[in-house]
């Protein structure tokens, strides 16, 4: 056994509590790997960290994903090989946006849950959890399995299942769903928990950055548009990282560093200036733009969606609303600590911390096996 492996086994000895906690089942990604290669998808990345954080709990975790899973799930289900996986799906370069192989009714999907309902079947016990990290792709799991709790991981994708309990990315989104279905009335057992992230994997950085930094899917989107206006006023260069085409908005000021995976990915966020998120719709959570929170760079975003929790305004960076604002927040960046805001970030969204909220939420589910809302314990 390594080192990691000791290391979580003794965490989990050290946090199990007198009642054993329930299994949980967690069902991959199933267009990608939930590996470093693919960690840039943020649906991935989190499916690859989910069984270590839960594991610092004392959960077992019990994985079905694709060939090739780096987590530490303590047992995992293979549903595609990679050969499988990588002949259905379309030969993709790295600036290809890897969404568009996530669809329901493929080729691949449907092999994927073919193998997933019998895998449930012969590991699920009563009691046990079913983890959705991907919503409705594996929506006909809640109406197959009805005598388990099924949970959404972090909801940060549009539409979500009927039958789950929901694990919103930010009050943000939880209020936008309550408004677009219509739910008139709170709902004590949704929650609202943060991303989550191995600390290990992002060293923070107190120099003074040497340019501006987007990371993240290029497209008017993301407010690509704002940032080619940003450039072209600024006399710090930009970079731009992330999947997708960048061609329409390069200009002089503009360098594309193409898509970064595993740890390239901090050492381009630790080393700006400043990053910027100029998202135009509703962002769930912004996980690009925390990345860079938990290295010290200084965030400045649109001012709305889960901004208004991530982004502490003048502290960590600035939400801004027009250009001007946009070009005094990059030349207000240089001031705020970026030591505090990594020290800030790193508290908040490590694994650790956020391992303590899921452990709540599902200790609180789990619960209504029993004595539910009146429990005392």
């Amino acid at each position: 056994m390594n080192k990691a492996k000791t290391f979580l086994a003794d965490l989990r000895k050290s946090s199990q509590s007198e009642e054993d906690k329930p299994t949980l089942h967690l069902i991959g990604i199933f267009h990608t790997v939930h590996s470093d290669e693919h960690s840039h998808c943020a649906f991935t990345g989190k499916a690859l960290r989910f069984p270590k954080m839960m594991q610092m709990r004392g959960y077992k975790v019990i994985e079905y994903s694709n060939e090739g899973s780096e987590s530490t799930a303590d047992e995992k289900h293979v549903m595609l090989t990679k050969e499988e996986l990588f002949s259905m799906i379309s030969k993709k370069r790295d600036e290809d946006f890897y969404g568009n192989d996530a669809v329901v009714g493929s080729d691949h999907h449907k092999l994927f849950e073919e193998r997933l309902i019998p895998a449930l079947v012969n590991n699920l016990k009563d009691g046990d959890i079913i983890c959705h990290p991907f919503g409705i792709a594996h929506a006909s799991m809640v109406g197959m399995f009805p005598n388990h709790s099924h949970v959404e991981t972090g909801i940060g994708y549009p539409d979500v299942l009927n039958g789950t309990f929901k694990i919103f990315e930010s009050y943000a989104k939880l209020h936008y769903w309550h408004g677009k279905d219509d739910v008139v009335h709170g709902l004590n057992y949704n929650f609202v928990i943060p991303n989550y992230y191995d600390l290990d994997q992002w060293s923070p950085s107190y120099k003074k950055g040497k340019y501006i930094a987007f990371m993240g899917r290029i497209g008017d989107i993301k407010g690509l548009d704002t940032i080619v206006e940003i450039a072209k006023r600024s006399k710090i260069p930009v970079k731009v990282a992330g999947q997708g085409d960048p061609t329409p908005y390069l200009c002089d000021n503009i360098q594309y560093v193409g898509v970064l995976k595993g740890m390239e990915r901090n050492e381009f966020i630790r080393n700006a200036v400043c990053q910027l998120m100029p998202t135009k719709y509703i962002e769930p959570f912004g996980g690009a733009g925390v990345e860079g929170l938990l290295c010290g760079t200084p965030l400045i975003t649109t001012d709305y969606g889960a901004f208004a929790e991530t982004v502490d305004h003048g502290v960590n960076g600035f939400r801004c609303k027009t250009l001007k604002e946009w070009m005094d927040a990059i030349d207000a960046s240089d001031k705020l600590d970026r030591k505090s805001i990594a020290k800030n970030a790193r508290e908040k969204y490590g694994l650790e911390s956020v391992s303590k909220m899921y452990d709540r939420a599902f200790t609180q589910i789990h619960g209504l096996r029993g004595d539910g809302w009146y429990s005392m314990k």
